[in-house]
């Protein structure tokens, strides 16, 4: 684990899955951590020593106003991770147009309004991690356009957001995670037959655990990572690689 001691880490989404896992994980590593989220959630920042804010980004006033708290009342941040978002499946010909908008709304448009409000709140030489997706970054499927438009124009946004950026030496870097149980867009690794099929799909032939992804926020979000900007970064057991072993194994009805 690097360590983030007396930085100041801003993580939306920062209440339940992955988001609630790197914010363990920050302050773990020294770092004073405030997690913000569409519900209160005192009682979790209380129990993982963070502070929490309650926080809509597909609100922009709402986003500039949490900027200037957090300023105000804990300092310039250092690191800012925009983890909000959501999943939701249907083929292009009969997904409905609000549920596009909604995915829009919160997925692009959130970390839009933080990229766009959030460097001026934070100290030179920070860092910037979104939460993108594999879906967007490489691969992706049948009834996932929705998604993965929005995870593709995230990780452009970011790539530019690095270049404008660089002058001030803020990173801007994309983790885009897959088949990662227990986050509440995928089921639990518990063995089932949804839990085997997602497993096929990568080269390690399973799924992946929440401590398997937060040490990559750890090492974008510290000074080990200076010199790594404007970068999607896949942690997805090698599926985006290729077709692996496992694939083979499950059509063949074999087991590797």
């Amino acid at each position: 684990m690097h360590t983030l001691d007396n930085k100041i880490a801003v993580i939306t989404g920062g209440t339940s899955g992955i988001g609630l896992a790197v914010a363990r994980n920050f302050v773990a590593a020294g770092a004073r951590v405030v997690i913000c989220g569409r519900r209160d959630a005192a009682k979790i920042a209380q129990e993982i020593g963070a502070t929490a804010k309650v926080l809509d980004v597909t609100q922009e006033a709402q986003v500039e106003t949490l900027l200037q708290e957090v300023s105000a009342e804990v300092g310039k941040i250092d690191i800012l991770v925009n983890n909000a978002g959501i999943a939701e499946d249907g083929d292009v010909e009969s997904f409905d147009s609000d549920a596009m908008k909604r995915i829009i709304d919160i997925n692009l448009f959130g970390p839009w309004y933080l990229l766009k409000h959030a460097p001026c709140h934070m100290n030179d030489g920070g860092s910037i991690i979104n939460t993108g997706s594999v879906a967007g970054s490489g691969i992706t499927h049948a009834g996932s356009g929705a998604y993965s438009a929005s995870k593709a124009g995230l990780s452009y946004l970011a790539r530019t957001s690095a270049i404008e950026l660089a002058p001030r030496g803020i990173r801007v870097n994309t983790v885009c995670p897959a088949v990662i149980a227990g986050t509440g867009m995928m089921g639990e690794d518990d063995g089932g037959a949804e839990a085997q099929f997602m497993g096929a799909l990568t080269a390690l032939g399973r799924m992946g655990r929440q401590d398997e992804v937060v040490g990559i926020y750890n090492f974008l979000a510290s000074d080990a990572s200076t010199f790594i900007t404007g970068q999607d970064v896949r942690v997805d057991g090698g599926m985006t690689a290729g077709i692996g072993l496992p694939i083979f194994a499950a059509l063949s009805g074999e087991s590797l």
